[in-house]
């Protein structure tokens, strides 16, 4: 699975305990050049020192998604560096508790503009490029939440996720023509900063108690989540698009075990 000289975006790459961060590493690791984006400086800082660090080739970018103008910067700015994207992994994101009779209008648009809208903005800023290439590979983060699952306090979160999924889809039909694959990945429990915090998610004593309701019986590690996201981005996918895999430990299965003890 090489990626020599191919430029690669990695969205929301600041979190050292991230799927972003990691999955930047593996695509560097694999000679691709990666350009990666967080609200976050000192992540962003130390993302890019562990790529350099492997001897990859890295570019650091301050934005949020939710702003069109600097997404499009960023994308002609790598495109002017490096040329056109190959490889787009839409990870940014992020999750608010809000019951929904008290959800306000502004935590519903943060939610849905960063998460969803930070999808469209980066598709929309590489696509062109892609298009003239004639191949690309768009990847984006949904959840099991906007998959299968409902979350409560999370419904803003649950609509972002699964907006993702039909915007996957219908992006796999308009683009394929152009040679370019579109796919989602609707992971279930992963061990990261938003997980772990017990305001807005879980918390790790919740990944804990939930670990019985998973068949594998442990959570994921943002690694693994990483090379799955690389494996899809390659040829060994090649002919898959347009589609939402669960990567989940078997969690949605609805696994009897935890309630017959």
């Amino acid at each position: 699975m090489s990626f020599d000289n191919q430029v690669v975006i990695v969205t929301g790459a600041g979190s050292q305990i991230g799927i972003g961060c990691h999955v930047a590493i593996r695509f560097a690791e694999q000679a691709a050049r990666v350009a990666i984006c967080d609200t976050d400086p000192d992540g962003l800082k130390q993302t890019q020192a562990a790529i350099e660090s492997r001897g990859g080739e890295a570019s650091s970018h301050v934005l949020d998604v939710s702003d069109s103008a600097a997404v499009n910067a960023m994308v002609a700015d790598v495109e002017s560096r490096w040329g056109a994207v190959d490889v787009l992994i839409n990870n940014a994101g992020i999750a608010r508790t809000a019951p929904f009779t008290e959800m306000s209008d502004t935590e519903l648009n943060q939610t849905m503009d960063v998460n969803f809208g930070g999808t469209v903005r980066f598709s929309r800023a590489v696509a062109p490029g892609m298009i003239r290439k004639g191949s690309g590979v768009i990847l984006s983060v949904s959840s099991i939440e906007g998959h299968a699952w409902g979350w409560p306090a999370h419904a803003h979160y649950c609509a972002s996720k699964g907006a993702i999924e039909g915007l996957t889809r219908a992006l796999a039909v308009e683009l394929g023509p152009q040679g370019i694959r579109v796919n989602a990945v609707a992971p279930g429990l992963v061990w990261t900063a938003q997980s772990t915090d017990p305001v807005n998610s879980v918390g790790p004593e919740g990944l804990d108690k939930l670990t019985d309701s998973i068949p594998l019986r442990r959570v994921a590690k943002p690694e693994e989540m990483a090379d799955f996201l690389v494996m899809l981005a390659s040829s060994a996918a090649g002919y898959m698009t347009g589609q939402t895999v669960v990567f989940d430990g078997g969690i949605t299965l609805g696994e009897l075990t935890p309630l017959l003890r």
